[in-house]
């Protein structure tokens, strides 16, 4: 209670120093200076950012969209036939039959989508890569244009990996 009878006078006279308008404060005015040109002149104009990738960074984001997409199909081909044989095994015993063969369902799936994160991997490489030479000088946007082929592979990768999930966990 002695506390709060003290602490509000104290408060009220440290907000009054804050609304006090008396004093020499300086202009918010523009100085004469900050019209100069010249200064304008010393800030430099950002480059213009790239519409497309140079011709080996360009084919090496294509080979890995290309790679992605094929494991991607194969993984989607192979998709009904595991999510038959889990739902045959849901319920049942480890190491029963029906078992083994949903786990080898998923292993398959596995399989057919490495090509797909080893894509994903060469991807961050890349990009890596290019961040790299725009902070040494290479015309900028590359960066981009590699991260927005990445995020369409990680898309796929993370589909599978949703899908791959679901099924192993009908299995525990």
């Amino acid at each position: 209670m002695k506390l709060s009878v003290l602490l509000v006078p104290v408060l009220g006279l440290s907000l009054s120093a804050c609304a006090m308008q008396s004093g020499d404060f300086p202009s918010l005015a523009k100085r004469p200076y900050e019209d100069d040109p010249a200064i304008e002149e010393m800030v430099p104009t950002p480059a213009p950012e790239i519409t497309a990738l140079p011709a080996d960074l360009g084919n090496a984001v294509s080979a890995a969209i290309r790679q992605s997409n094929m494991a991607h199909q194969a993984f989607l081909g192979s998709l009904p036939s595991a999510r038959q044989r889990v739902l045959a095994a849901q319920g049942a015993a480890p190491s029963s039959e029906s078992w083994v063969v949903a786990q080898m369902e998923l292993s398959s799936l596995e399989m057919d989508r490495s090509p797909s994160v080893s894509a994903l991997a060469d991807m961050d490489l890349l990009y890596r890569q290019r961040l790299s030479d725009e902070v040494e000088g290479a015309q900028p946007g590359g960066a981009a244009l590699v991260a927005e082929s990445r995020d369409k592979i990680e898309s796929q990768v993370a589909s599978q990996q949703r899908e791959i999930e679901s099924l192993r966990s009908r299995l525990r």
